[in-house]
């Protein structure tokens, strides 16, 4: 499997898992801006960065690949909005791990060997709740 048709498959777990937990993916309702009620959770996945390994050929590479989750949450009322955004943090914390993305197109390879959650920030614009959610997936090159 080439490198790409890697990141390409990581992307695609990403997608799942956040699908499997409820989020939708609607790119006319992002790109709209107009987010209704029937589409939340909305998510979007975004490539941020990737660093390579440079192994000297001694052994297998790898790559450390950024992404940044976003997923915009249902409105709630306002002394539940913090729970809501804690459990949807600890949702995707939870579901988003080194097995969850060896599935697919890398059941057999097993190309992913780490994900980092670097960081979490929430947003909150009354009614919606945003969360930015990034992590690196490290993974070994072919």
């Amino acid at each position: 499997m080439p490198n790409f048709d890697t990141i390409k498959a990581i992307t695609d777990n990403l997608q799942d898992v956040l699908r499997k937990l409820g989020v939708k993916f609607d790119r006319k309702t992002y790109d709209d801006k107009t987010v209704s009620a029937s589409v939340l959770p909305l998510g979007e996945i975004r490539y941020e960065r990737e660093v390579f390994e440079y192994t000297h050929g001694q052994r297998p590479g790898y790559a450390e690949a950024a992404f940044a989750l976003r997923v915009i949450l249902n409105q709630c009322e306002p002394q539940d909005t913090m729970r809501h955004q804690q459990d949807w943090a600890h949702r995707i914390r939870d579901a988003v791990t080194v097995n969850a993305l060896n599935t697919g197109a890398l059941a057999d390879s097993k190309l992913v060997s780490l994900v980092n959650t670097t960081d979490v920030a929430i947003t909150y614009e009354p009614p919606l709740s945003t969360i930015d959610y990034r992590l690196n997936v490290r993974y070994r090159e072919v």
